[in-house]
């Protein structure tokens, strides 16, 4: 098998069998998996922030940091190589609350805003999310396997579980 890690911001899309798409260490984070199950092309977006409106938007930054451009931007590179978007299914992992906070918590809770962000991104492109695994205070990473469209999340402390 070849890992493939999914960073902060970062893309990937693949089309090789032998290819797993890993986001490691999930917090407030989502981990986005689009998967074409006629074609078996997949691909993972690691979201950091829900939204690039308010970005210092660079030549050279990541597509996948913002929830509203990981979405299209996701789905645009897996047509690219072969996807057909109505059998692409979506699960997504993370957004979790990972700082507890006393006053003005959902302000400053990320992982929250994350979520619904990138359920509102995909509702914009009409793709429903099959599976979640979102939202509490525990870090989770999760993988994506190229040959099954198979999504496996294991949750810190806890055993590995599909999705």
């Amino acid at each position: 098998m070849n890992n493939i890690n999914v960073g902060m911001g970062e893309l990937h899309v693949s089309k090789s069998s032998s290819t797993v798409l890993v986001a490691p260490g999930l917090g407030s984070c989502i981990g986005l998996i689009m998967y074409d199950y006629m074609n078996r092309i997949g691909g993972m977006v690691h979201v950091v922030l829900p939204d690039s409106s308010n970005a210092n938007k660079s030549p050279n930054s990541l597509p996948g940091k913002y929830a509203d451009t990981a979405i299209p931007s996701l789905l645009e590179n897996l047509v690219k190589i072969g996807a057909s978007r109505s059998s692409i299914i979506v699960k997504i992992a993370g957004g979790a609350q990972m700082f507890s906070l006393e006053k003005g918590g959902n302000v400053l809770n990320i992982g929250m805003r994350n979520t619904i962000a990138v359920k509102a991104a995909l509702a914009k492109e009409n793709l429903i999310i099959k599976a979640c695994d979102t939202g509490g205070n525990k870090g989770r990473t999760c993988k994506l396997e190229i040959s099954t469209g198979k999504v496996y999340v294991r949750s810190i402390g806890q055993q590995e579980v599909e999705l």
